[in-house]
């Protein structure tokens, strides 16, 4: 089975083929081993390439979240014709992927921002969510509040233009 991705303006392909206790993946060039571990409601523990995981996995229509390893990837699911789409813009609008509470804002209004920048610190099932620039911009609004109750898809923080 073979999936696009969108992330930070570049298209990823995993490829994943199903086996018996282990999984094959392949993702920017290489190939994995994994295990399901357990797992219930978007959050799940795998074993990759040997190594126990933990991530937590938020959907909503083509939109996926993934947390793995402190840090929160954003991405779409490109089909057909969207692929192409994929590429064109930037994010400017950042949303929580899931409900949790604003442990710490990293950044202020105007702000200059590179791609993979902290901006947000979120808790969220005990566990720290990083949300990121997805590039370089200048921080245009900030929508929440330390210490506030987010749900999920809320507006944390919105970039102005692409280039710091």
């Amino acid at each position: 089975m073979n999936f696009d991705y969108s992330f930070q303006r570049r298209i990823y392909s995993l490829d994943l083929h199903p086996g018996a206790g282990e999984h094959k993946a392949s993702f920017a060039g290489r190939q994995h081993g994994v295990r399901v571990l357990g797992g219930e409601a978007g959050e799940f523990e795998l074993e990759i390439d040997g190594r126990s995981v933990q991530v937590l996995v938020a959907k909503e229509g083509r939109r996926i979240w993934v947390h793995l390893d402190g840090r929160t990837y954003a991405l779409e699911r490109l089909v057909g014709d969207a692929t192409q789409a994929g590429l064109a813009g930037g994010e400017r609008v950042l949303r929580a992927p899931m409900p949790g509470q604003v442990r710490r804002l990293a950044v202020q209004v105007g702000q200059a921002v590179n791609a993979g920048d902290v901006l947000v610190l979120l808790e969220a099932m005990k566990m720290e969510i990083r949300i990121q620039a997805p590039h370089a911009a200048k921080v245009a609004r900030i929508a929440v509040s330390q210490g506030q109750s987010v749900e999920r898809e809320q507006i944390l923080v919105e970039l102005d233009g692409e280039g710091a």
